[in-house]
Formats: C-alpha cells, sequence, structure tokens
C-alpha cells in the first residue's frame, strides 16, 4: 500500500492559494479514481483509501500546514504502513521553484517548507520518502512571502498552473507504476510558466563580412605606357 499527502491549510478563506497547491492535486487524484474523500478526527485528516490500479491512500492533512506530521504519522499508524521510497510521496507547493515547473525527488531535507519539517519530525527525523514539489514562484523574499504564499493566483497565472497540475497527475501515476526516479527523468525538465517570462534580448548582428570579388570582375587596368614626351622635347627635332 502506498501514501500520497497533499499539503494545504483548511478553510475556504485558503481555498485555490499557492500554498493549497498539494490539496488541488489530492482533489483532482480522487476525482480522477472515482473516489471521493472522507474526514477523519482520529487522524485529523481527510483520506481516502483506493483500491485500483493498486491499495492507495490519498491524505489531505486538516492540521494546518506546519503540524502536517501529526495527521501522516496517524495515517501510517493506522493502516500499519512503513514509509520509504516509493511507499510515501508527499507533495507540496515550492515558492523557490517557478510556477510552471515542478521536481521529483527523495530523501531530501525541507528546506524550509513547515509541512515537510513536521513530517520529518513525525517520522523521528527520517526523510526517507519521496517528494513532489509544485513551483509557485518567484520568491518575492523576505517579509511579503507569507503573504504571497497564502494569495491566489493571478488571472494570467491560472491557465499555467492548471497544465501543471495535469502534469502532475501524470507524474504521480509513473511514480506508482515506475518510482521517483522515472517520473523525475520525465517530468522534471518541463517548463510550463515559459509564456509568462519574458524573452531574453536576442543578441547583436554580426557586422556582415566583406564580399569577394566576383569571378567575372577583373582589378582596373592601367596604362602602363610612360609618355615619351617631356618638356624639354614638345614633338619637334633638336637644332643641329
Amino acid at each position: 500500500m502506498k501514501v500520497i499527502v497533499g499539503l494545504g491549510n483548511p478553510g475556504r478563506e485558503y481555498e485555490n492559494t499557492r500554498h493549497n497547491a498539494g490539496f488541488r492535486l489530492i482533489d483532482l487524484l480522487a476525482t480522477a479514481y472515482g473516489a471521493e474523500l472522507k474526514s477523519s478526527k482520529s487522524m485529523q485528516c481527510d483520506y481516502v483509501k483506493v483500491l485500483k490500479p493498486e491499495e492507495i491512500v490519498l491524505v489531505k492533512p486538516m492540521t494546518y500546514m506546519n503540524l502536517s506530521g501529526q495527521a501522516v504519522r496517524a495515517v501510517l499508524d493506522w493502516f500499519k504502513i512503513k514509509p520509504g521510497p516509493t511507499v510515501l510521496l508527499v507533495v507540496h507547493d515550492d515558492v523557490a521553484l517557478e510556477l510552471g515547473r515542478l521536481r521529483l525527488q527523495s530523501a531530501r531535507g525541507a528546506g524550509g517548507q513547515h509541512g515537510v519539517e513536521s513530517i520529518i519530525e513525525h517520522l523521528s527525523g527520517s526523510k526517507d520518502f519521496d517528494r513532489l514539489k509544485i513551483g509557485v514562484g518567484p520568491d518575492p523574499g523576505g517579509a511579503v512571502r507569507g503573504n504571497y504564499l497564502l494569495s491566489r493566483f493571478r488571472e494570467e497565472e491560472r491557465p499555467v498552473f492548471e497544465n501543471v497540475l495535469e502534469d502532475s497527475t501524470k507524474a504521480v501515476k509513473v511514480w506508482l507504476k515506475s518510482g521517483v526516479g522515472e517520473a523525475a527523468n520525465r517530468f522534471n525538465s518541463i517548463d510550463r510558466g515559459l509564456v509568462l517570462r519574458p524573452k531574453p534580448p536576442a543578441p547583436p548582428m554580426a557586422p556582415e563580412p566583406p564580399k569577394p570579388p566576383r569571378a567575372d570582375e577583373s582589378p582596373e587596368k592601367t596604362d602602363d605606357k610612360a609618355d615619351d614626351k617631356t618638356d624639354d622635347d614638345p614633338g619637334g627635332k633638336a637644332d643641329s
């Protein structure tokens, strides 16, 4: 049995925000599998167990982002699942990754993502699980980062985000079948956000080299004959 956890914050005020990218993907996966999430107070999450194409548990922690590890630990214990690569996939937003990109990786640090920090903490410090990061950047940095993550996508960004979610759904299916390495090889290089970024200026054009003379052209001819006449000999005979 495998577990796919999408991170986010519960509540209508957080719906469709950048920070809830993980929630959105879980909802799409549930729809794709014809399943409906149900609430569990004891596990502090919304979840559903899918039996086909294989046994999968889809999870949305309802603890708020920073306490996501509590729900993940409860789900693993309830279903008696030992976490590890190819078993646990955590899906979350990544502000350091440009909107339009996704990245699959395994056994990495939290990178400042508080939900992932909480999961690592509740796995006794283990990073031995897979991640699917959905880009929501560029990172504005500093004190405005929090408000940026809790903001909704601009109108021109929404189609890009929906395309990335579609790619993410496909990437999850590859992960289920072939593991994180194959999924990363197929999807980590895709960039759906190029339409949002200005094109780099074209390099300056080099000056054209001078054209060589054509074969039918020849240098200008000059008169090689020297003038036999001089000022002292205007053409008459010399006096005898």
